[in-house]
């Protein structure tokens, strides 16, 4: 088996400091395999950006490692950041805003060829190649940002991350200000580059049916924490974790049938400055709800990982 391209392990990022310290992500681990897809999923505010941005530099890991390539690197600090950059590029849920808007296509994609691929003797043919790849006609390099739609604007965005041929993308949100059938596009586009190109994504959404369609293997958050992680069919099929049964519960489907056992989820996510102590999730849990016992638990203790290739963090799952 392949060495994973991108890991992190018990990774800890944190904003502010005394009393407005904001644990954004806590004791999170994750494995990137060579050409395959792994999916974070949760509530927003459950911390999916916050991991994807400490990963790339842009946000304070205080604790925890990041390994790329079997080797570890910080991305805080300058020789790190460099190191992640050449291997692993970003596309945004807002591809205007990452766009310079009086930068034409052709030279968006051209600096990064500059940067990341100086050997490419001729970047005005390669910016062509690249936009055809992506499914635009290669005299869009001549335009600008705000002459494309936004499902164009976000097919630029991936010439862009490819033009550094990095073979790991971090995919966030990258769908979800789009139209339905522009979505199925650019998803569709993603999975034929990952097939030609060999890609590894992590790939970040609140929407399920669009993680059970594009992943490998998934990770779920809850207010920081990875509660529930494995092979994705294991995960839709069989979800272990309250909280993961609750959001499956939670997809509208015309077939009653196919809802999980599971209730809805109570209430709304936590606090992040302010999380509940033990298990973040039992104010909200159907399960610690119904057993007393269980619940004085799950208030005071941090339920561990039980498992291997399939994981879960749960007190309840631990005792059955």
């Amino acid at each position: 088996m392949s060495p994973p391209l991108l890991s992190i392990d018990r990774l800890a990022v944190r904003y502010g400091a005394g009393a407005n310290t904001v644990t954004a992500v806590q004791e999170a681990s994750l494995s990137l395999a060579p050409g395959t897809t792994h999916a974070l999923v949760g509530e927003s505010g459950s911390g999916k950006s916050t991991i994807a941005r400490a990963i790339v530099g842009l946000a304070p890991i205080v604790a925890g490692n990041v390994t790329l390539d079997g080797q570890p690197v910080d991305p805080t600090r300058a020789a790190g950041a460099a190191r992640m950059r050449r291997r692993v590029q970003m596309v945004f849920q807002n591809p205007y805003a990452s766009l310079n808007p009086r930068a034409s296509v052709g030279d968006a994609i051209g600096e990064a060829l500059m940067l990341h691929r100086p050997e490419v003797a001729d970047r005005a043919a390669e910016t062509g190649a690249l936009l055809n790849r992506v499914g635009l006609d290669p005299s869009a390099a001549g335009r600008f940002p705000h002459q494309f739609s936004g499902g164009q604007r976000q097919r630029i965005a991936i010439a862009r991350a490819l033009a550094t041929g990095a073979p790991c993308l971090i995919l966030d949100e990258v769908t979800s200000a789009l139209d339905v059938s522009v979505q199925a596009t650019i998803l569709n586009l993603l999975r034929g580059l990952q097939r030609e190109l060999g890609l590894s994504y992590l790939f970040i959404s609140h929407d399920l049916a669009v993680v059970r369609y594009m992943s490998d293997a998934v990770s779920v958050l809850y207010l920081g924490r990875i509660v529930e992680s494995g092979p994705r069919e294991a995960i839709f099929t069989a979800p272990r974790h309250p909280y993961t049964q609750g959001l499956l519960a939670a997809v509208p489907s015309i077939r009653p049938e196919a809802a999980t056992a599971a209730g809805h989820i109570r209430g709304e996510i936590g606090d992040p400055r302010n999380p509940p102590p033990g298990c973040r999730f039992h104010p909200r849990c159907p399960r610690a709800a119904a057993e007393a016992l269980l619940m004085a638990r799950c208030r005071t203790t941090v339920p561990v990982f039980t498992g291997t290739d399939r994981r879960v963090a749960c007190h309840a799952e631990a005792e059955a």
